[in-house]
Order: C-alpha cells, then structure tokens, then sequence
C-alpha cells in the first residue's frame, strides 16, 4: 500500500460496526406546527393554505384534497395503525428498525435483484441499512459547512425515503466510505457498486422529467453527492492520472462536479422553497462579502503572478477569457484562514468552473494545469478539514506537478513551488 492510500485510511479512521448500530437516529426538533392541513401537504411536510374543498397545493399538483378527522374525533382513535401511519412520527426518531422498513419501502423491492455474490435478499437489506446508517452517522462530518451537513442528516433523509434515486445515491455513499475505510470486504464492493449503479440509472431518468417545485429537493440532493465516487475511486495510482494516460475521459471527476450549477440554473425560482433554500442562502451572504461581484472585468481581486501567466489584462472578462473566472474564485481562497468552514467553502470552487475552463484542462493547458494545480493544492492544505482529499486529489495534484515540471518550461517552474509542497511532491529542481 503506497503512503496516499494509508494516510487516506488514517485520515478516515471511525470504529466501523460489523453490523447496524442500534442508538436512535434524532432526525429533527419536534417544533409547533398546524394540525389543520390536508394529508398530502403533511405528507410532503409543505405548509397548507387550509383552502376547501381544495387546497391550492393540492389543485396544483392535480392531487386529491384530503383533510384528516378533527383533533377530537383523531383522539377517540386508539387504533395502532392510525398511530403508526403520522406522517410527523420520523421527525422524532429514527431508529434501526425505522430504517430497515423504510429502506424496504424505498428500494427494498428492487434490492430483490441485487447480484447474489452480495448475500441473499436479507444480507442486502442489511448492508443498505448499514450504509444508510453510517452516512448519517460519519460521512455527514466529511463534507460540506455544518448547515449542509444538518440539512444532509434531516431533510434529505425524508427526501430518499420518496426518492429510490436519492436513496441510493445515500447508501451509496455511506457504503463508499465503509470500503475506504476497510477496504478489500469483497461483498460491501460488489454492494458498492450495484448501488452507485442503480443510483445512476434512477437519476438520470429523473432528469427527463421536467424540473418543478416537487422534483427539486431530490434533484439537488443527489447532483450533490453524485461526485464523491468519482473523488474517491476504490483504487488510484498516480500514472493514472490523465495528464499521463493521454485519456481526456480521465477528467471526467471534474466535469462531473459542474451538474449542480446546471441544476441550480434549471430550478432556480424553486431553490428558496427548497430544503436548501437556507443553507444556499447563507453560502451567497457568505460568498458576497468574500467576492466583488460588482467586478465583471480587470484584475482586481486576482492573483497578480497568475494573472500574469495567463495574460489577464484590464478588458479580460468571462466571456473572452477563460481563466479569467477561475483565478477570480480561486484568488480570495487563497488568503483565507485555514480552519473547516472555510475549506468547506473551498471546495465549490470544482463546481463553479466552466465546461470551456475543464476542457483546457483535458488537453493539458500549461496555464490551466497551474491554475487547477493550486486549487488542488489549497485542498490538500485542508486536507484535515476535508479529508475525501486524499481519496484522488492528492495524487492528481502530484501528476500535475509531474507533468509540469516534466516540459521543463522556465516560465512555468516557479508556479509548481506551492503545489508540489502542498501535495507532498519534491520537485527534482529543488534536489
């Protein structure tokens, strides 16, 4: 084992449960909210108008309208179905029998097929409740500010229940950072990849129905985690890095992480309403104190020895250059305090890049190779906070810096100092 994939595991150490763990999951606050609204709005946890015969939700979604009994009438009712069927019952807890149905509920039909090198269809169940389990538990703290992560842990959750698409794309990611951490569970792989491949498929026939304000919840929750498998691939040698395979499909890690601003674009009047709507909120207050958005062109705000390599002058803008936008985002990362809200923050920079900027890059730009080497190079100085790092962006960083150093470029050679040393890479210059 080289010394990425020890530190990777090192990094990622939690006692890993040999089966589910059995302490309650607190999914949210229990907090005041109307008991008058119709079933279909409690269900989608929406607020209701209270409108009759029809709500206007309801009449919106073509749905029928269905109000409960009154609260009297709901206490002469002892029965224990009526008691199991609220709707609010997983805003209290979720314990590990709670998941094993819901997990039924949700994919539990379709894990009948899974591959039986993983177990019969009791060991699937148990492996994706497991999964599910410790998404909730461990790999929430790995990503993301700590308003992403509550809203990972809550709302999301209630989303996968609805969403089989989103559901394992969340198994999957719980199962993926199981695999890292204790690699070589030939079951948990083969497990592994059935749900990533299942997640796939589901989403991408969600994404041929239109987007609206019922579909943008899991939508967005899945783009978000859809990247990790990418950033963290079972086994990654650095002589598999495409700067040296000649394979421009080798990138496709990062053009993957440019779909959630297409997301974003198509579903931005639904965004607000969603269960991001928050946590997205306070990124944008955060970000406009931290960019000048009033800035569309120039170099104010650049890093000048960048803006140089990449002849960004007083009229290079977004449109008639493409570093320029990279450099614009990346420049005020580089000046921030080291600590995890802002490594989170950080770390959007892969997604915000332009399709144009992530095709320079495949064809191994000198100049976009610097700029993509630094930003790999800052998350691997953060690689603490975010510790995925070490799953690909590490070994990337020093094939970059490989390959660099490599054309011999006098122009180029300075660029490498922080790179290289952020990535633990020893230029050959410097020996």
């Amino acid at each position: 084992m080289d010394l990425a994939a020890r530190e990777f595991q090192t990094t990622f150490q939690v006692d890993l449960p040999d089966r589910p763990v059995t302490a309650p999951y607190h999914a949210r606050r229990a907090h005041k909210k109307s008991r008058q609204g119709c079933t279909v709005c409690k269900s989608r946890r929406v607020k209701c108008d209270e409108r009759k015969p029809a709500c206007l939700r309801c009449e919106n979604y073509g749905a029928e309208c269905v109000y409960p009994p009154s609260p009297t009438s709901s206490r002469t009712s002892s029965s224990p179905s009526s008691s199991s069927s609220d709707p609010d019952r997983t805003l209290v807890s979720l314990s590990i029998s709670d998941m094993v149905g819901k997990v039924r509920d949700a994919v539990g039909a379709d894990l009948a097929f899974a591959p039986r090198a993983i177990g019969d269809y009791d060991a699937v169940v148990n492996i994706a409740v497991t999964s599910l389990n410790f998404y909730l538990k461990y790999s929430t703290d790995t990503v993301g500010t700590p308003l992403i992560q509550q809203v990972m842990r809550r709302d999301m959750i209630h989303v996968a229940f609805d969403n089989p698409y989103l559901m394992y794309t969340v198994v999957g990611c719980g199962i993926l950072h199981m695999n890292r951490i204790c690699p070589n569970n030939e079951s948990r792989e083969i497990a592994e990849t059935y749900f990533w491949q299942r997640a796939l498929r589901l989403y991408s026939q969600a994404l041929q129905q239109n987007v609206n304000e019922k579909s943008v919840n899991g939508l967005i929750s899945a783009c978000m985690l859809m990247g990790i498998t990418s950033l963290i691939p079972l086994r990654f040698e650095i002589k598999d890095s495409w700067v040296f395979t000649g394979e421009p499909s080798d990138l496709n890690w990062l053009a993957i992480q440019g779909g959630l601003a297409c997301i974003l674009k198509l579903a931005h009047k639904y965004v607000p309403g969603s269960i991001w709507g928050t946590a997205f909120g306070r990124n944008h207050e955060w970000e406009s104190k931290l960019f000048r958005y009033d800035v569309k062109h120039g170099r104010e705000g650049l890093h000048p020895e960048l803006a140089d390599l990449c002849g960004i002058d007083e009229d290079s803008n977004e449109d008639n250059c493409v570093y320029w936008f990279p450099i614009k985002l990346l420049s005020p990362y580089m000046e921030l305090e080291a600590n995890a809200q802002n490594a989170a923050h950080v770390t959007t920079w892969m997604g915000r890049i332009s399709p144009q900027f992530v095709n320079i890059c495949r064809e191994r730009d000198p100049c976009g190779l610097v700029v993509l080497a630094h930003w790999m190079g800052l998350m691997c100085s953060l690689s603490k906070y975010q510790q995925w790092v070490e799953g690909r962006l590490r070994q990337e960083c020093i094939a970059v810096c490989i390959y660099l150093e490599s054309l011999e470029d006098p122009v180029i050679q300075p660029f490498l100092d922080f790179p290289a040393a952020a990535s633990g890479y020893t230029l050959q210059v410097n020996l």
